[in-house]
């Protein structure tokens, strides 16, 4: 159950996101080897947060190409995450998505965003994937804290 004041934060998302037709598409990477992309509980920040979540394997992600594409892999913080980059990187296709080409490519800290249930942390995940699915409407403070962008070349 979120507070007055969490529910009103993720009103703010809802209230810039209203007139928002074209959603973009997102693919979180949870697990690298194999390829996993996330679930339900993913997919849901995701929708809050205005975005399309993709889920599935390695083909899945080729096939749907998707317009955002996030590396959160398990308890990992953006340094871990950064160690395993190239084995991302050495994937047939890869460089060639929509999302690598457009320089729309993150690493967020899954270990302090993305596995933990308090509503605090519902909220302050929420508002992360909004500032990468949005980077013009939204500057929650989150960027090189809770997510850096990844230029691939």
């Amino acid at each position: 159950m979120l507070t007055e004041e969490q529910q009103e934060r993720i009103d703010i998302i809802h209230h810039k996101l209203k007139f928002i037709e074209q959603k973009p598409t997102v693919a979180c990477i949870i697990n690298l080897d194999p390829l996993i992309l996330a679930g339900d509980d993913i997919a849901e920040l995701i929708s809050i947060a205005g975005g399309v979540s993709i889920s599935g394997n390695v083909e899945t992600l080729i096939e749907l190409n998707p317009d955002v594409i996030m590396l959160m892999p398990g308890d990992n913080n953006i340094t871990q995450s950064m160690s395993d980059i190239d084995q991302l990187l050495q994937l047939p296709g890869f460089a060639d998505l929509k999302a690598i080409k457009n320089s729309r490519f993150y690493i967020a800290d899954a270990s302090q965003y993305f596995n933990n249930d308090d509503a605090d942390n519902f909220v302050d995940s929420v508002e992360l994937l909004a500032e990468i699915i949005y980077p013009k409407q939204f500057i929650f403070g989150h960027e090189g804290q809770g997510w850096i962008k990844f230029n691939t070349i």
